[in-house]
């Protein structure tokens, strides 16, 4: 099965941050509405099953 660590929109969170943990990282997802373009983030460790969202890290 899949994980996040594979996903394009995986991001790590980097060592000195506040809420740094090992294997923890961001998943940013771009979204569109008539305003313009937003981006989403939701915390995620790297083995965690991947979602919906996943696409694979070209």
């Amino acid at each position: 099965m899949a994980t996040c660590e594979g996903c394009a929109f995986f991001f790590r969170v980097p060592e000195g941050e506040d809420d740094f943990e090992p294997g923890k990282a961001d998943c940013v997802t771009e979204h569109k509405d008539q305003k313009g373009k937003y981006w989403l983030s939701k915390p995620v460790f790297e083995n965690t099953e991947t979602c919906q969202n996943y696409r694979k890290r070209s």
